[in-house]
């Protein structure tokens, strides 16, 4: 009897021993700062940031409507005394530099210049960033483009380099026209058929083109022209790789975000008493996506491959760039432009769900003064889906809502 009364007793002691054992995701969860509305989290952000020349502010999908909202209001906060310009995804860097009249529209039509259009309708056609594109657009809120991919002027580019500056006359006009432009059509296009020798044909004659651009004496004008000629290189370069192929796709992600913090970088040289925020996806803001599993065939290790727009531009401003990851515990994401939505459901192991356990609407942590937790692995589903990973060493603080809600269409 005592022998059995023992084994008992020894039993009970281990089961609540292994009862107050939290999981790192537990005690992960317990360290973020609980917020019943949006409003009040934006305080504790705004001192963490306050020295920071750069805040990268991201989202889990491009349809996480409640994201742009919180997002759009944020930065209106922050902002509050003009301290700010809004660098965006999504925009060529073209682009922000006709709109903010840095350069003249030329041979774009004036009448569809406008920051709704340069802007990629997943966020300006939105109701959720509606606030901020409105900012934007009546010049409450500076603004730049920093993305290679194509943005609304891009498409004018052999055009507006030709009216920009007649240096360039002779190596993108007369006979070199008419084929320069049907192949920058197709390129914008993304057609898979064009041919190593149409895009030499192209690069060279960009590279010609920022040579003859070194004879202009307008030296703003030149250096925008020069930086436009590299992302419009940068693009050529993810063409010339394709787009189907899962080598190449990864290996244009590189290209891409590479060239988004050198627009980055090239904007914070030419402008330096400035600091700006980063519309981004979590995924670009990343500072070492290395540390994070992806963990998918047909490669579990791709993120080792990777060196990101928030990695570069860590290496370039180092200590000056704070990255704000968005995540959410339920709700759904979809995008504006369709009926269906995708319910959110994070992961039983994941952070996600030990917040929901917590009861909180919205939550921020601070993961940059966590010193102890850069070799502390756990699971999150900031990029869309639960992964395992060094969050602090990826992101310098992570934002919660409760729920995320699809993206809707404004009327305009």
């Amino acid at each position: 009897m005592k022998k059995a009364f023992h084994f008992t007793f020894i039993l009970l002691l281990a089961l609540l021993a292994s009862c107050g054992t939290k999981t790192t995701e537990q005690q992960i969860a317990n360290e973020f700062l609980a917020f019943s509305d949006e409003q009040a989290s934006f305080e504790p952000i705004k001192t963490v940031v306050k020295d920071k020349r750069i805040v990268i502010l991201g989202e889990a999908g491009h349809a996480d409507g409640k994201t742009f909202e919180i997002k759009s209001k944020l930065i209106e906060f922050l902002n509050a005394n003009n301290e700010y310009d809004v660098v965006l995804e999504g925009m060529g860097f073209l682009d922000g530099a006709v709109l903010q009249g840095v350069l003249p529209p030329l041979c774009i039509d004036s009448n569809y210049l406008d920051v709704a259009n340069a802007w990629y309708g997943l966020w300006s056609q939105t109701k959720e960033a509606a606030s901020l594109v409105e900012a934007m657009h009546s010049g409450k809120v500076r603004y730049w483009g920093m993305d290679c991919n194509p943005s609304l002027s891009d498409y004018l580019l052999i055009p507006y380099l030709l009216a920009s500056s007649p240096s360039v006359s002779s190596i993108l006009g007369g006979n070199a026209f008419d084929s320069l432009i049907v192949i920058h059509d197709r390129i914008m296009g993304i057609d898979t058929t064009l041919t190593h020798n149409e895009l030499d044909y192209f690069d060279s004659k960009m590279n010609q083109a920022r040579k003859a651009l070194e004879e202009d004496t307008e030296l703003e004008k030149k250096a925008i022209l020069d930086m436009t000629i590299d992302n419009a290189l940068a693009f050529s370069g993810q063409v010339r790789l394709g787009f189907n192929e899962w080598d190449a796709v990864n290996e244009g992600i590189n290209i891409r975000d590479q060239q988004m913090a050198e627009n980055v970088e090239w904007y914070l040289n030419r402008f330096p008493d400035r600091k700006v925020i980063i519309w981004a996806a979590n995924f670009h803001g990343a500072k070492k996506i290395d540390q994070i599993v992806y963990g998918k065939e047909p490669e579990p290790d791709l993120y080792k491959k990777f060196v990101l727009m928030g990695e570069h531009l860590e290496n370039a401003f180092p200590g000056q760039v704070y990255s704000l990851a968005f995540t959410s515990g339920g709700g759904s994401t979809g995008f504006f432009y369709a009926n269906d939505s995708t319910a959110i459901v994070p992961d039983s192991t994941s952070m996600e769900c030990q917040l929901i356990q917590r009861g909180m609407e919205y939550g921020f942590c601070d993961l940059s003064q966590k010193k102890d937790w850069v070799d502390i692995g756990f699971n999150s589903i900031v990029f869309g889906d639960c992964k395992s990973g060094k969050w602090a060493r990826a992101f310098d603080g992570i934002f919660f809502m409760k729920e995320n809600h699809k993206a809707h269409k404004i009327d305009r």
